[in-house]
């Protein structure tokens, strides 16, 4: 009954024995640690001072005054760098003579431009440079002209001139070879290419085709002179090099460029000429030469080039017919100037070193008037009587030229058949005087339909009669009748008195 009565006791007090402890524990926490310490009776650091708590304010009273008192001290400052006064010393004098010693000169050190590698030259660009450049004609015309071939024979040519901006290419394409391992940009003509198209009746063009360059015959004791071949480029560049070279000299240029032709008998002159070559006159000042055109790489150009940076083209084109309107259109091939140079042309595209021609711009299709007929045919008499079956037989005089000068022959007409022919005559030789006998063609282009011996017409009010012959020419029919019948204002009447005088005057 004890144990039991103890038991009791505890669960019923345990609350407060644990509260009692507690109490005992916070009552020696605060005797050990708050009533036990000393009293601190300074405040911290008043001005860098620790100080009593009575003495606070004053301390702090006199800090703020020592503080008010204060003044900025020069010693140790960074000085102020007066801008404004150099800005003024540096300007530019108005009028107002400046004194003084400015001193030495400032050296500045500028860093060197660092100019970055070409990647190369592309063969496009300058392939598009070239076609923006082409010929352009400054006289195409057609002639019959005595020439000296064979002891001198007539020829029909028309004869075409051209000039090419050279300057202004070279120009153009040593500003893309600036800065690149070319040594030098050259223009090196390879060939001219001209076209032409007949113009047709009805006024359109027939088929474009090629003229072919004239090869001139040798002259007695003259060598053969071959063409200059460019061979392929396989890793040969100083083999290929050097027949660029040889082909870039001026008498190989000069022949591609301006073909020769045969000299022309002037019936003014009296002599051989070669009239599309112009007369190079005196110069002014002696030894006054052109500038080389273009800036950059070093420019070079082979053919005689004008002030004007031009160069003149010929062509000489003899397979040509009477009567017939031709247009006409040029354009240069070039040698590359990337032919070979592997090293300068862009990397990108190296197979540009192996491309060998490039072609200019064409000209301008240009058309030409025809060349006349120099071959010309009238009525003049007539044979034999009319009625009783008495058989009549029409003639005409046809007028040519021939060695230079104008020729006549009389021909019978015939139904259905050319008036003219060829016949052999006796012909002065304008260049050495004297008469050789050689066949002249007069064959007309005319074909006799009908012949009417009794045509009635109208004379000075009167009613006559005349003959009339009717031919068929260039797809036509044309009626003539006999020219002593023509009107003396007749155009007819005054080209047969200007041939007639021309072979002496004789009548036919």
């Amino acid at each position: 009954m004890a144990k039991t009565d103890e038991i009791k006791f505890v669960d019923q007090h345990l609350e407060k024995v644990v509260l009692g402890v507690c109490a005992l524990i916070l009552v020696y926490g605060v005797f050990q640690w708050v009533l036990s310490a000393p009293l601190r009776t300074e405040v911290p650091k008043v001005d860098r001072r620790v100080v009593p708590a009575d003495e606070v304010d004053r301390a702090l009273l006199n800090w703020a005054k020592r503080v008010s008192e204060r003044k900025p001290s020069d010693k140790g400052r960074a000085p102020v760098y007066d801008y404004t006064g150099e800005i003024e010393k540096h300007r530019k004098p108005t009028g107002i003579a400046m004194i003084g010693n400015w001193g030495d000169h400032r050296q500045v050190m500028v860093p060197p431009k660092l100019v970055k590698p070409l990647p190369g030259i592309q063969l496009e660009k300058i392939r598009d440079i070239l076609e923006k450049f082409s010929p352009m004609f400054t006289e195409i015309k057609g002639a019959r002209e005595l020439i000296d071939k064979e002891g001198g024979i007539d020829k029909l040519v028309f004869r075409g001139k051209a000039e090419f901006p050279l300057g202004a290419l070279l120009k153009a394409w040593s500003k893309e070879f600036r800065g690149s391992a070319m040594d030098e940009v050259l223009a090196v003509a390879l060939d001219v290419e001209i076209e032409k198209r007949a113009v047709l009746n009805d006024g359109t063009f027939g088929p474009v085709t090629r003229v072919t360059r004239l090869q001139m015959p040798l002259k007695e004791g003259q060598t053969p002179v071959s063409d200059v071949v460019i061979p392929k480029y396989d890793k040969n560049a100083d083999e290929v090099r050097k027949a660029i070279r040889e082909l870039f000299a001026p008498k190989n240029q000069e022949s591609i460029l301006r073909p020769d032709y045969w000299s022309v008998w002037s019936q003014e002159k009296e002599q051989w000429t070669k009239p599309w070559i112009k007369e190079k006159p005196a110069p002014d000042v002696p030894g006054d030469e052109p500038a080389a055109p273009g800036d950059g790489a070093t420019v070079v150009s082979g053919p005689a080039v004008a002030p004007g940076g031009q160069i003149e083209l010929w062509f000489h084109d003899t397979d040509v017919i009477v009567q017939r309107k031709y247009s006409y259109r040029m354009r240069i091939v070039f040698v590359s100037p990337l032919y070979t140079y592997d090293d300068v042309t862009y990397k990108g595209t190296p197979e540009d070193a192996l491309v060998k021609s490039i072609n200019s711009g064409w000209s301008e299709w240009r058309q030409t008037d025809a060349i006349p007929r120099t071959t010309q045919y009238f009525v003049t008499s007539v044979q034999g009587m009319a009625g009783m079956g008495g058989k009549q037989q029409l003639y005409c005089t046809v007028f040519t030229r021939s060695l230079g000068q104008v020729v006549s022959e009389k021909f019978p007409v015939s139904s259905g058949h050319v008036i003219g022919g060829v016949k052999e005559k006796q012909i002065k030789n304008p260049a050495a005087g004297n008469i050789v006998k050689k066949p002249v063609d007069f064959s007309t282009n005319a074909i006799a339909i009908h012949v009417d011996f009794n045509k009635s017409f109208w004379r000075m009010g009167q009613q006559a009669q005349t003959r009339e012959l009717t031919c068929l020419e260039r797809g036509k029919l044309v009626s003539h009748i006999l020219i002593t019948h023509v009107p003396a204002d007749d155009v007819r009447s005054k080209a047969f008195k200007a041939l007639q005088a021309l072979v002496g005057g004789r009548a036919p």
